[in-house]
């Protein structure tokens, strides 16, 4: 690996994210082993700088598979204050993406609300309050579709009471039969 010229294979990977160009195999391996190539910085520091560019890949799946697998490589490598550090760096971009998700569920219940309360003033209320317990976004953003479409009020708690049985069901225990 230290024939590699890791600062010249890191620029050229951080051009190809940020474009969100399609990493070629040959990339996804470069990208894994940048912290064992000839660089301008210690070896720990390009582990950190390896998986903030990972971090920056769009498809969740490869980004969280190439993630594990740069940490699994730079482990044997570096210094464990470093690994820890990766491991931090994961754990807040985590807490990031769980932030950013309860943003997404809190602006599409507002959203629903916001709508019902302009559509039947203080008779949504009850309605409004259901919306609360709904968390699951891509049900509430159907949900919001569906609501657009209803022409009388019983029709739209019927819609919100269904919504929140299909979250109920999708979160009950999977009974599993011989």
């Amino acid at each position: 690996m230290r024939n590699y010229d890791g600062d010249a294979i890191i620029q050229d990977l951080w051009t190809k994210i940020e474009n969100e160009e399609e990493l070629t195999d040959l990339d996804e391996l470069h990208l894994i082993f940048l912290p064992l190539m000839q660089s301008s910085v210690n070896r720990s520091e390009r582990a950190i700088e390896t998986v903030e560019l990972a971090k920056r890949i769009k498809d969740e799946e490869k980004q969280v598979r190439l993630l594990a697998t740069i940490i699994a490589v730079s482990d044997k490598f570096i210094d464990k204050e470093y690994v820890e550090k990766l491991m931090e760096v994961l754990s807040m971009a985590r807490v990031i993406q769980m932030a950013e998700e309860r943003a997404r569920i809190s602006e599409s219940q507002q959203a629903i609300k916001k709508y019902l309360g302009a559509r039947l003033g203080l008779e949504s209320k009850p309605m409004q309050n259901k919306i609360d317990l709904i968390t699951d976004l891509y049900l509430l953003h159907h949900l919001l579709d569906d609501l657009y479409r209803a022409e009388k009020r019983e029709e739209m708690a019927r819609l919100i009471d269904i919504t929140l049985e299909k979250q109920r069901a999708s979160h009950a225990p999977k009974i599993v039969e011989d």
